[in-house]
């Protein structure tokens, strides 16, 4: 039903133009690659629109799933909104359905994303100082769960951030910058805190 539903408005949206805007949004054609586990009553909004409204969401300040609702409810409506994503949203999501997408899509396609869309945006051809530090996340503590905590590898001169590690509970953060190292380009200069000073980092 959900699915005959946003078939009928596409026409409508389509005649908008709207679409032909939302084809120069490069997160948007990334995120769309992610694999959407929910079955099929379930997909009332697509996944891509719903991460790509969730990462300015957060960008814009928003640390949960009730802010990022919020900020949805309020801009979800504005004609930049609806170009970059290439649809007029009919029915806004609920705060239910924003929570239980962002919760069963799996960390490592976000950052595979990621990663592929900072490169394309970021110039590193030239030899780069990359400091690397484990930070906890603002608001990523749910039901008295343990904060999530991550490395985040940051470019020294202008302050991108060019990747993320997840440290896995119960562990800390010499594993997971070992592994962040291998996973990077070796041919940047690498710091990071004391602690991760020893020998055979890698």
């Amino acid at each position: 039903m959900a699915n005959k539903f946003r078939e009928k408005l596409a026409g409508k949206r389509s005649k908008k133009g709207y679409e032909e805007f939302a084809k120069k949004n490069r997160l948007l054609q990334l995120l769309s690659e992610i694999p959407d586990h929910r079955k099929g009553q379930g997909k009332l909004h697509k996944l891509e629109h719903i991460l790509f409204l969730s990462v300015i969401a957060q960008l814009m300040g928003a640390v949960n799933y009730k802010e990022i609702w919020i900020w949805i409810v309020k801009h979800i409506q504005k004609d930049t909104i609806k170009k970059l994503l290439g649809v007029e949203f009919i029915r806004t999501p609920s705060r239910s359905s924003i929570a239980e997408i962002l919760a069963e899509v799996k960390y490592i396609e976000l950052e595979k994303v990621f990663r592929i869309w900072i490169n394309e945006l970021v110039d590193i051809s030239q030899l780069e100082q990359l400091a690397v530090d484990g930070k906890v996340m603002n608001g990523s503590s749910v039901n008295a769960n343990k904060s999530t905590e991550v490395l985040n590898a940051v470019l020294a001169n202008s302050g991108i951030i060019l990747a993320h590690k997840k440290i896995a509970d119960k562990s800390n953060e010499v594993p997971a910058l070992r592994e962040l190292i291998d996973e990077l380009d070796d041919s940047f200069i690498y710091t990071f805190d004391a602690m991760n000073s020893k020998k055979n980092i890698k």
